[in-house]
Protein backbone atom coordinates (compact mmCIF):
# COMPACT_ATOMS: atom_id res chain seq x y z
CA UNK A 1 0.00 0.00 0.00
CA UNK A 2 1.51 3.43 -1.03
CA UNK A 3 1.22 6.65 0.90
CA UNK A 4 -1.84 8.89 -0.45
CA UNK A 5 -4.49 6.03 -0.25
CA UNK A 6 -7.17 7.31 1.97
CA UNK A 7 -8.87 5.58 4.61
CA UNK A 8 -11.99 5.32 2.49
CA UNK A 9 -10.67 2.23 0.08
CA UNK A 10 -7.71 0.70 2.72
CA UNK A 11 -7.47 -0.57 6.18
CA UNK A 12 -3.97 0.70 7.22
CA UNK A 13 -0.32 1.82 5.21
CA UNK A 14 0.90 0.48 8.74
CA UNK A 15 0.20 -3.14 6.90
CA UNK A 16 1.01 -2.95 3.75
CA UNK A 17 3.68 -5.42 4.52
CA UNK A 18 1.81 -7.82 6.59
CA UNK A 19 2.30 -11.12 4.79
CA UNK A 20 6.17 -10.32 4.59
CA UNK A 21 6.56 -9.37 7.94
CA UNK A 22 5.71 -13.44 9.26
CA UNK A 23 9.32 -14.26 9.25
CA UNK A 24 10.51 -16.28 12.28
CA UNK A 25 12.54 -14.28 14.51
CA UNK A 26 13.76 -14.26 18.15
CA UNK A 27 10.66 -15.26 20.85
CA UNK A 28 10.05 -12.23 23.05
CA UNK A 29 7.01 -11.24 25.21
CA UNK A 30 4.24 -9.94 22.70
CA UNK A 31 1.82 -12.37 21.94
CA UNK A 32 -1.07 -12.43 19.55
CA UNK A 33 -3.22 -15.00 18.64
CA UNK A 34 -6.23 -15.85 16.12
CA UNK A 35 -8.47 -15.13 19.01
CA UNK A 36 -6.47 -12.84 21.45
CA UNK A 37 -3.16 -12.30 23.10
CA UNK A 38 -3.06 -12.29 27.01
CA UNK A 39 -4.31 -8.66 28.40
CA UNK A 40 -2.01 -8.00 31.48
CA UNK A 41 -3.83 -5.58 33.88
CA UNK A 42 -6.80 -3.31 33.41
CA UNK A 43 -6.36 0.50 32.72
CA UNK A 44 -8.42 3.03 32.66
CA UNK A 45 -8.47 4.78 29.70
CA UNK A 46 -6.69 8.39 30.42
CA UNK A 47 -8.48 11.07 27.98
CA UNK A 48 -5.30 11.88 26.58
CA UNK A 49 -5.40 8.53 24.87
CA UNK A 50 -8.78 9.23 23.02
CA UNK A 51 -8.79 10.40 19.83
CA UNK A 52 -11.02 12.89 18.57
CA UNK A 53 -11.37 15.45 16.03
CA UNK A 54 -8.34 17.33 16.75
CA UNK A 55 -4.93 16.35 16.12
CA UNK A 56 -2.36 14.87 18.25
CA UNK A 57 0.41 12.90 18.54
CA UNK A 58 2.30 15.19 16.17
CA UNK A 59 5.57 14.05 14.90
CA UNK A 60 7.98 15.22 12.59
CA UNK A 61 10.78 12.31 10.92
CA UNK A 62 12.86 12.11 8.02
CA UNK A 63 11.60 10.66 5.02
CA UNK A 64 13.83 12.41 2.22
CA UNK A 65 16.57 14.89 2.44
CA UNK A 66 16.57 16.72 5.83
CA UNK A 67 18.33 19.66 4.60
CA UNK A 68 15.09 20.15 1.73
CA UNK A 69 12.21 18.72 3.23
CA UNK A 70 10.16 17.50 6.33
CA UNK A 71 7.81 14.66 7.52
CA UNK A 72 5.02 15.12 9.85
CA UNK A 73 2.67 12.62 11.33
CA UNK A 74 -0.63 13.13 13.35
CA UNK A 75 -3.59 11.40 14.18
CA UNK A 76 -7.25 11.89 14.77
CA UNK A 77 -10.20 9.78 15.53
CA UNK A 78 -11.57 7.81 11.94
CA UNK A 79 -13.88 10.54 11.25
CA UNK A 80 -11.52 12.51 9.74
CA UNK A 81 -11.41 11.21 5.79
CA UNK A 82 -8.96 13.83 4.14
CA UNK A 83 -7.34 16.68 5.68
CA UNK A 84 -4.06 18.45 4.97
CA UNK A 85 -1.41 20.93 6.73
CA UNK A 86 0.79 24.24 6.07
CA UNK A 87 3.40 25.32 6.05
CA UNK A 88 5.41 28.90 6.33
CA UNK A 89 8.78 30.18 6.80
CA UNK A 90 9.37 31.27 10.43
CA UNK A 91 9.98 35.19 10.35
CA UNK A 92 9.64 37.90 13.15
CA UNK A 93 6.39 38.81 11.30
CA UNK A 94 3.37 38.04 13.76
CA UNK A 95 1.28 37.10 10.71
CA UNK A 96 3.88 35.02 9.74
CA UNK A 97 0.74 32.27 8.49
CA UNK A 98 -0.23 34.38 5.58
CA UNK A 99 2.52 32.70 3.53
CA UNK A 100 1.99 29.39 4.66
CA UNK A 101 1.45 27.18 1.84
CA UNK A 102 -0.92 24.25 2.12
CA UNK A 103 -0.33 20.18 1.59
CA UNK A 104 -2.40 17.25 1.16
CA UNK A 105 -1.84 14.70 3.50
CA UNK A 106 -2.29 11.19 3.05
CA UNK A 107 -4.38 9.52 5.25
CA UNK A 108 -4.89 5.78 6.18
CA UNK A 109 -7.89 4.13 8.96
CA UNK A 110 -6.01 1.91 11.54
CA UNK A 111 -8.43 -0.36 13.36
CA UNK A 112 -6.80 -0.74 16.91
CA UNK A 113 -8.68 -3.66 17.97
CA UNK A 114 -8.34 -6.53 15.16
CA UNK A 115 -5.85 -6.65 12.04
CA UNK A 116 -5.72 -9.12 9.32
CA UNK A 117 -2.57 -10.76 9.49
CA UNK A 118 -2.15 -13.93 7.09
CA UNK A 119 -5.72 -14.17 5.78
CA UNK A 120 -6.64 -13.60 9.83
CA UNK A 121 -8.21 -11.70 11.48
CA UNK A 122 -6.32 -11.47 14.87
CA UNK A 123 -7.77 -9.58 17.82
CA UNK A 124 -5.80 -7.11 19.87
CA UNK A 125 -7.06 -7.50 23.91
CA UNK A 126 -5.26 -4.67 25.06
CA UNK A 127 -7.48 -2.33 22.38
CA UNK A 128 -10.28 -3.70 22.31
CA UNK A 129 -12.18 -0.82 23.42
CA UNK A 130 -10.78 1.52 21.45
CA UNK A 131 -12.47 2.81 18.42
CA UNK A 132 -10.58 3.00 15.08
CA UNK A 133 -8.64 5.81 14.14
CA UNK A 134 -7.06 7.92 11.56
CA UNK A 135 -3.60 8.66 10.70
CA UNK A 136 -2.38 11.26 8.74
CA UNK A 137 1.41 12.27 7.15
CA UNK A 138 2.82 15.31 5.26
CA UNK A 139 6.28 15.11 3.25
CA UNK A 140 7.19 18.93 3.19
CA UNK A 141 9.82 19.46 0.20
CA UNK A 142 11.21 22.52 -1.63
CA UNK A 143 12.09 23.72 1.99
CA UNK A 144 16.06 25.77 2.03
CA UNK A 145 18.82 24.40 4.01
CA UNK A 146 19.02 25.26 7.86
CA UNK A 147 16.42 27.14 7.85
CA UNK A 148 13.44 27.92 10.54
CA UNK A 149 9.95 26.76 9.72
CA UNK A 150 6.80 26.57 11.10
CA UNK A 151 3.79 24.07 10.43
CA UNK A 152 0.58 23.02 12.02
CA UNK A 153 -1.65 20.36 10.74
CA UNK A 154 -5.25 20.00 10.82
CA UNK A 155 -7.81 17.32 12.11
CA UNK A 156 -11.51 17.97 10.82
CA UNK A 157 -12.33 21.04 9.23
CA UNK A 158 -11.50 24.16 10.95
CA UNK A 159 -9.47 22.11 13.50
CA UNK A 160 -6.04 23.10 13.74
CA UNK A 161 -2.93 22.07 15.50
CA UNK A 162 -0.55 25.00 16.99
CA UNK A 163 1.84 26.31 14.98
CA UNK A 164 5.39 24.42 15.53
CA UNK A 165 8.67 25.68 14.73
CA UNK A 166 11.34 23.22 13.40
CA UNK A 167 14.67 23.90 11.74
CA UNK A 168 16.13 22.00 8.32
CA UNK A 169 19.36 20.40 8.32
CA UNK A 170 22.35 22.31 7.08
CA UNK A 171 24.49 21.49 4.93
CA UNK A 172 27.42 21.98 7.08
CA UNK A 173 28.76 22.82 9.94
CA UNK A 174 28.23 21.85 13.70
CA UNK A 175 25.40 20.36 14.70
CA UNK A 176 23.98 18.16 18.56
CA UNK A 177 21.70 15.42 18.58
CA UNK A 178 20.30 13.31 21.88
CA UNK A 179 20.48 9.71 21.78
CA UNK A 180 18.47 7.56 24.39
CA UNK A 181 18.41 3.85 25.19
CA UNK A 182 15.21 1.70 25.97
CA UNK A 183 12.03 3.62 27.53
CA UNK A 184 9.79 0.79 27.35
CA UNK A 185 8.77 0.51 31.36
CA UNK A 186 7.46 3.62 33.50
CA UNK A 187 6.89 5.26 30.02
CA UNK A 188 4.88 8.94 31.25
CA UNK A 189 6.03 8.07 35.15
CA UNK A 190 9.52 7.70 34.97
CA UNK A 191 10.77 8.21 31.41
CA UNK A 192 9.38 11.67 30.79
CA UNK A 193 11.83 12.99 33.35
CA UNK A 194 14.68 12.07 30.99
CA UNK A 195 13.57 12.65 27.31
CA UNK A 196 12.51 16.19 28.79
CA UNK A 197 15.54 16.94 30.36
CA UNK A 198 17.47 15.89 27.25
CA UNK A 199 15.66 18.64 25.66
CA UNK A 200 16.30 21.13 28.63
CA UNK A 201 19.83 20.56 28.31
CA UNK A 202 20.78 20.49 24.52
CA UNK A 203 17.31 22.43 22.88
CA UNK A 204 19.55 22.82 19.73
CA UNK A 205 19.46 19.11 19.31
CA UNK A 206 18.68 18.66 15.57
CA UNK A 207 16.95 14.93 16.53
CA UNK A 208 16.41 12.92 18.86
CA UNK A 209 17.80 8.74 18.24
CA UNK A 210 15.45 6.29 20.10
CA UNK A 211 17.60 2.83 20.07
CA UNK A 212 14.27 0.45 19.91
CA UNK A 213 12.20 -0.26 22.39
CA UNK A 214 9.81 2.84 22.94
CA UNK A 215 7.53 0.66 24.64
CA UNK A 216 6.86 -2.41 26.48
CA UNK A 217 4.04 -4.17 23.82
CA UNK A 218 4.23 -3.35 20.53
CA UNK A 219 0.61 -2.81 19.10
CA UNK A 220 -0.53 -1.43 22.66
CA UNK A 221 -2.47 2.01 21.99
CA UNK A 222 -1.93 2.67 25.77
CA UNK A 223 1.39 2.51 25.77
CA UNK A 224 1.75 4.68 22.84
CA UNK A 225 -0.12 7.39 24.38
CA UNK A 226 2.58 7.38 27.39
CA UNK A 227 5.36 7.84 25.01
CA UNK A 228 3.69 10.96 23.19
CA UNK A 229 2.38 12.09 26.45
CA UNK A 230 6.08 12.20 28.07
CA UNK A 231 7.28 13.59 24.71
CA UNK A 232 4.55 16.61 24.59
CA UNK A 233 5.59 18.82 22.62
CA UNK A 234 9.14 18.06 21.86
CA UNK A 235 9.21 15.96 18.65
CA UNK A 236 6.88 18.60 16.95
CA UNK A 237 9.76 20.62 17.08
CA UNK A 238 12.64 18.45 16.85
CA UNK A 239 12.45 15.43 14.29
CA UNK A 240 12.34 11.89 15.81
CA UNK A 241 14.84 9.24 14.61
CA UNK A 242 13.06 5.82 15.53
CA UNK A 243 14.58 2.36 15.91
CA UNK A 244 13.17 -0.90 15.97
CA UNK A 245 13.24 -2.91 18.87
CA UNK A 246 12.10 -6.07 19.58
CA UNK A 247 9.36 -4.88 21.94
CA UNK A 248 8.16 -3.61 18.83
CA UNK A 249 7.37 -6.51 17.03
CA UNK A 250 4.64 -9.39 18.40
CA UNK A 251 4.51 -13.28 18.30
CA UNK A 252 1.55 -14.35 16.22
CA UNK A 253 0.74 -16.95 18.63
CA UNK A 254 1.70 -18.52 22.27
CA UNK A 255 4.34 -20.65 20.88
CA UNK A 256 7.89 -19.52 21.93
CA UNK A 257 9.20 -19.84 17.74
CA UNK A 258 5.68 -18.21 16.64
CA UNK A 259 6.40 -15.76 14.08
CA UNK A 260 6.21 -12.10 14.32
CA UNK A 261 5.10 -8.96 13.00
CA UNK A 262 6.14 -5.25 12.90
CA UNK A 263 4.00 -2.73 15.79
CA UNK A 264 0.29 -2.10 13.73
CA UNK A 265 0.89 1.23 15.10
CA UNK A 266 4.71 2.19 14.24
CA UNK A 267 4.10 2.64 9.97
CA UNK A 268 0.91 4.82 10.66
CA UNK A 269 2.50 7.08 13.17
CA UNK A 270 6.26 7.36 11.69
CA UNK A 271 6.43 8.41 7.87
CA UNK A 272 10.22 7.16 6.95
CA UNK A 273 12.29 6.22 4.30
CA UNK A 274 11.83 3.05 2.57
CA UNK A 275 15.48 1.17 0.98
CA UNK A 276 14.99 0.10 -2.28
CA UNK A 277 15.62 -3.55 -2.87
CA UNK A 278 15.14 -4.82 0.91
CA UNK A 279 12.65 -7.05 1.71
CA UNK A 280 9.39 -5.75 2.18
CA UNK A 281 9.33 -6.80 6.25
CA UNK A 282 11.96 -4.14 6.79
CA UNK A 283 10.48 -1.05 5.09
CA UNK A 284 10.34 2.32 7.52
CA UNK A 285 12.60 -0.07 9.81
CA UNK A 286 16.25 0.20 8.12
CA UNK A 287 17.33 3.66 6.20
CA UNK A 288 19.66 5.83 6.62
CA UNK A 289 19.67 9.79 7.37
CA UNK A 290 22.73 12.01 5.63
CA UNK A 291 22.05 14.94 8.02
CA UNK A 292 25.03 16.71 6.79
CA UNK A 293 28.23 16.42 4.97
CA UNK A 294 29.77 15.06 7.73
CA UNK A 295 27.23 13.08 9.64
CA UNK A 296 25.35 10.11 8.18
CA UNK A 297 23.53 7.94 10.79
CA UNK A 298 22.24 4.42 9.53
CA UNK A 299 19.38 2.36 11.04
CA UNK A 300 18.94 -1.03 11.49
CA UNK A 301 16.31 -3.74 12.79
CA UNK A 302 18.09 -5.95 14.64
CA UNK A 303 14.32 -7.96 15.40
CA UNK A 304 12.82 -7.62 11.91
CA UNK A 305 14.86 -10.75 10.18
CA UNK A 306 17.02 -10.20 6.89
CA UNK A 307 19.75 -9.33 9.18
CA UNK A 308 22.40 -11.01 6.20
CA UNK A 309 20.77 -8.58 4.10
CA UNK A 310 20.71 -5.72 6.08
CA UNK A 311 24.25 -6.35 6.69
CA UNK A 312 24.93 -6.37 3.14
CA UNK A 313 23.22 -3.20 2.46
CA UNK A 314 25.40 -1.22 5.51
CA UNK A 315 27.88 -2.76 4.23
CA UNK A 316 27.34 -1.09 0.65
CA UNK A 317 26.00 2.30 2.27
CA UNK A 318 28.83 2.54 4.46
CA UNK A 319 31.08 2.27 1.55
CA UNK A 320 29.58 4.99 -0.84
CA UNK A 321 29.24 7.45 2.21
CA UNK A 322 32.00 10.32 2.35
CA UNK A 323 30.83 11.64 5.43
CA UNK A 324 33.48 12.20 7.59
CA UNK A 325 31.41 10.56 10.48
CA UNK A 326 29.38 7.16 10.60
CA UNK A 327 26.77 6.05 13.48
CA UNK A 328 24.99 3.17 12.98
CA UNK A 329 22.06 2.36 14.99
CA UNK A 330 20.31 -0.57 16.24
CA UNK A 331 18.74 -2.35 19.23
CA UNK A 332 20.21 -5.69 20.19
CA UNK A 333 24.43 -4.94 21.11
CA UNK A 334 27.42 -6.19 19.61
CA UNK A 335 28.58 -6.64 23.09
CA UNK A 336 26.11 -7.48 25.58
CA UNK A 337 26.08 -5.64 28.95
CA UNK A 338 23.34 -7.02 30.37
CA UNK A 339 23.77 -10.46 32.31
CA UNK A 340 22.81 -13.91 29.83
CA UNK A 341 22.23 -11.38 27.00
CA UNK A 342 24.95 -11.99 24.75
CA UNK A 343 24.09 -13.21 20.98
CA UNK A 344 27.03 -14.33 19.08
CA UNK A 345 24.62 -14.91 16.09
CA UNK A 346 24.37 -11.16 15.65
CA UNK A 347 27.93 -10.66 16.34
CA UNK A 348 29.14 -12.72 13.89
CA UNK A 349 27.30 -11.13 11.36
CA UNK A 350 27.43 -7.17 11.94
CA UNK A 351 30.66 -6.72 13.62
CA UNK A 352 32.91 -7.98 10.52
CA UNK A 353 30.81 -4.68 9.00
CA UNK A 354 31.30 -2.29 11.52
CA UNK A 355 35.01 -3.17 11.06
CA UNK A 356 35.44 -3.07 7.12
CA UNK A 357 33.88 -0.08 7.31
CA UNK A 358 35.82 1.49 10.46
CA UNK A 359 32.74 3.09 11.40
CA UNK A 360 32.72 5.76 14.59
CA UNK A 361 30.05 4.74 16.81
CA UNK A 362 27.82 2.22 17.26
CA UNK A 363 24.61 3.12 19.38
CA UNK A 364 22.38 0.59 20.90
CA UNK A 365 19.91 -0.02 23.54
CA UNK A 366 18.27 -3.45 24.81
CA UNK A 367 20.76 -4.89 28.08
CA UNK A 368 19.08 -1.95 30.54
CA UNK A 369 22.57 -1.01 31.46
CA UNK A 370 25.01 1.25 30.28
CA UNK A 371 28.57 0.32 28.48
CA UNK A 372 30.87 2.23 26.54
CA UNK A 373 34.15 1.02 24.62
CA UNK A 374 36.49 0.83 21.66
CA UNK A 375 37.90 -1.61 19.21
CA UNK A 376 41.54 -1.61 18.57
CA UNK A 377 42.61 0.95 16.18
CA UNK A 378 43.72 -2.11 13.72
CA UNK A 379 41.55 -4.91 15.12
CA UNK A 380 39.55 -6.67 12.62
CA UNK A 381 40.89 -3.82 9.52
CA UNK A 382 42.65 -4.59 6.55
CA UNK A 383 46.42 -5.42 6.11
CA UNK A 384 47.06 -2.47 4.31
CA UNK A 385 44.57 0.01 6.37
CA UNK A 386 47.09 -1.74 9.68
CA UNK A 387 50.47 -0.99 7.64
CA UNK A 388 48.71 2.53 6.74
CA UNK A 389 48.03 2.93 10.56
CA UNK A 390 49.61 1.54 13.30
CA UNK A 391 47.84 1.34 16.71
CA UNK A 392 50.47 2.50 18.21
CA UNK A 393 50.29 5.97 16.75
CA UNK A 394 47.64 6.19 19.91
CA UNK A 395 44.35 6.29 17.18
CA UNK A 396 41.08 4.49 18.50
CA UNK A 397 39.04 1.81 16.84
CA UNK A 398 34.83 2.32 16.42
CA UNK A 399 33.19 3.47 19.96
CA UNK A 400 30.30 0.51 21.33
CA UNK A 401 27.68 2.25 23.47
CA UNK A 402 24.83 0.48 24.82
CA UNK A 403 22.18 2.60 27.27
CA UNK A 404 18.79 2.48 28.42
CA UNK A 405 16.86 5.71 29.08
CA UNK A 406 13.88 3.95 31.14
CA UNK A 407 13.09 3.05 34.74
CA UNK A 408 13.96 -0.76 33.59
CA UNK A 409 17.56 -1.88 34.63
CA UNK A 410 19.18 -5.15 34.89
CA UNK A 411 22.15 -6.75 36.24
CA UNK A 412 25.95 -6.06 34.35
CA UNK A 413 26.67 -9.67 33.00
CA UNK A 414 29.55 -11.42 35.21
CA UNK A 415 32.65 -10.93 33.16
CA UNK A 416 32.14 -7.73 32.11
CA UNK A 417 33.75 -7.17 28.52
CA UNK A 418 36.39 -10.19 29.11
CA UNK A 419 35.03 -12.47 27.13
CA UNK A 420 35.38 -10.30 24.23
CA UNK A 421 39.24 -9.62 24.68
CA UNK A 422 39.72 -11.80 21.44
CA UNK A 423 37.47 -9.21 19.41
CA UNK A 424 39.76 -6.16 20.38
CA UNK A 425 37.15 -3.85 22.37
CA UNK A 426 37.95 -2.29 25.49
CA UNK A 427 35.28 -1.58 28.59
CA UNK A 428 35.92 2.47 29.77
CA UNK A 429 32.64 2.86 31.48
CA UNK A 430 29.55 0.63 32.84
CA UNK A 431 26.64 1.65 35.17
CA UNK A 432 23.73 -0.34 36.47
CA UNK A 433 20.18 1.33 38.14
CA UNK A 434 20.79 4.71 36.31
CA UNK A 435 18.94 6.47 33.47
CA UNK A 436 20.69 8.23 30.92
CA UNK A 437 20.24 10.72 27.72
CA UNK A 438 23.42 11.25 25.99
CA UNK A 439 24.05 14.81 23.71
CA UNK A 440 26.49 14.19 20.74
CA UNK A 441 28.14 16.73 18.70
CA UNK A 442 29.92 16.96 15.72
CA UNK A 443 31.93 19.88 14.19
CA UNK A 444 34.18 19.21 11.34
CA UNK A 445 36.67 16.52 12.50
CA UNK A 446 35.62 16.68 16.17
CA UNK A 447 32.75 14.27 17.74
CA UNK A 448 31.49 15.27 21.23
CA UNK A 449 30.01 12.89 23.44
CA UNK A 450 27.85 13.30 26.81
CA UNK A 451 26.65 11.01 29.06
CA UNK A 452 24.44 12.92 31.59
CA UNK A 453 22.44 10.95 34.57
CA UNK A 454 18.42 12.13 34.33
CA UNK A 455 19.49 15.24 37.20
CA UNK A 456 21.61 16.26 34.96
CA UNK A 457 24.98 14.97 35.90
CA UNK A 458 28.13 14.10 33.72
CA UNK A 459 28.48 10.31 34.35
CA UNK A 460 30.51 9.79 30.82
CA UNK A 461 32.58 12.15 28.36
CA UNK A 462 34.95 11.77 25.69
CA UNK A 463 36.36 13.83 22.58
CA UNK A 464 37.34 12.08 19.17
CA UNK A 465 39.37 13.76 16.36
CA UNK A 466 40.35 13.00 12.93
CA UNK A 467 43.24 14.30 11.16
CA UNK A 468 43.62 14.92 7.43
CA UNK A 469 44.27 10.98 6.82
CA UNK A 470 40.80 9.90 8.78
CA UNK A 471 42.89 9.08 11.73
CA UNK A 472 40.50 9.05 14.57
CA UNK A 473 42.65 9.75 18.09
CA UNK A 474 40.89 10.56 21.65
CA UNK A 475 41.29 13.56 21.81
CA UNK A 476 39.79 13.92 25.68
CA UNK A 477 39.49 10.57 27.29
CA UNK A 478 36.66 10.23 30.36
CA UNK A 479 35.30 12.85 32.17
CA UNK A 480 33.05 12.62 34.69
CA UNK A 481 31.45 14.75 37.37
CA UNK A 482 30.41 11.23 39.56
CA UNK A 483 31.88 7.66 40.76
CA UNK A 484 30.52 4.37 39.14
CA UNK A 485 27.15 3.38 39.59
CA UNK A 486 26.58 -0.17 40.42
CA UNK A 487 23.67 -2.29 42.17
CA UNK A 488 25.80 -2.34 45.51
CA UNK A 489 26.01 1.49 45.75
CA UNK A 490 23.07 2.95 44.34
CA UNK A 491 19.22 2.64 45.90
CA UNK A 492 17.70 -0.70 46.14
CA UNK A 493 15.69 -2.02 43.04
CA UNK A 494 12.73 -3.94 43.43
CA UNK A 495 12.01 -4.16 39.55
CA UNK A 496 9.60 -2.62 37.04
CA UNK A 497 6.85 -5.07 37.24
CA UNK A 498 4.99 -2.17 38.52
CA UNK A 499 5.74 0.03 36.04
CA UNK A 500 3.89 -2.00 33.33
CA UNK A 501 1.42 0.25 33.50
Amino acid sequence: MKRGETMNTHVSRGLFVASAVLASLIAGPMELSPRAFAHEGAHAQPPWQTASAWPDRIVVTFAGDPARSLAVSWRTDASVAATEAQIARATPDARFDLAARTVRADTERLDLASVPLASEMFAIEDNAALAPVGYHSVLFDGLEPDTLYAYRVRGAEGRWSEWFQVRTAPLAGPVRFVYLGDAQNGILSHWARVVRAAYAKAPDARFILHAGDLVDRASRDYEWSQWFKAVGFIHGMVPAVPVAGNHEYFRLGSDQDARRALSILWRPQFRLPVVDGLPAELAETVYDVRYTQDLHVFVLSTQGGELDAQARWLDAALKASDARWKVVTFHHPVFSSGRGRDDEARRKILLPVLRANDVDLVLQGHDHTYARGALDAAGGQTPERVSAQNAADGSVGPMFVNSVSGAKQYVWRENGWDDYADDGVTLTRRAENTQFFQVIGVDGDRLDYTAYTADGQTYDRFILSKDAAGRRMMAAGVASTMSERRFAGTMDYPGADDLND
